[in-house]
């Protein structure tokens, strides 16, 4: 990877924007900022996939592939040191498999992560784990 990002994508956080949801703007302008660099872990991005493939079909879940390979940085890191963050995450925060692999990138690249879903990042919000940058307002 060429520049190292200054955000990492939470798939809840490209979905509202894909999808034109509340929050969809305060993506739109980070995006929009020309300093910021965008990056998605693969596995977040195949979440991505496979919810548009279920819920609206192969065309559109490849289109929304391209959009955020056009706009974001995919990170591919699988190895020992980074699996075993992905666990901690999981085994000890309780966050989803989807979720942890979001939140081990950030940590690995001390960025903000970008997020919709506050029942599962509020609390390592709280805690001081990880810089949130969230898209809405807890509901």
């Amino acid at each position: 990877m060429a520049l190292r990002p200054t955000h990492v994508l939470d798939t809840s956080a490209v979905v509202a924007y894909l999808k034109g949801e509340p929050g969809a703007d305060v993506f739109a302008a980070i995006l929009a900022e020309e300093q910021n660099i965008l990056a998605i872990h693969a596995v977040n991005l195949c979440e991505i996939y496979y919810n548009y493939l279920r819920d609206d079909g192969l065309e559109i879940a490849g289109e929304a592939w391209r959009q955020v390979t056009s706009f974001a940085t995919i990170i591919e890191r699988l190895d020992e040191p980074f699996m075993k963050r992905v666990g901690r995450w999981k085994g000890i925060e309780g966050l989803g498999l989807g979720d942890a692999f979001a939140a081990a990138t950030a940590e690995e690249f001390g960025v903000p992560l970008i997020a919709t879903d506050h029942n599962d990042f509020d609390p390592i919000e709280a805690k001081g784990l990880l810089k949130l940058t969230w898209l809405r307002p807890r509901v």
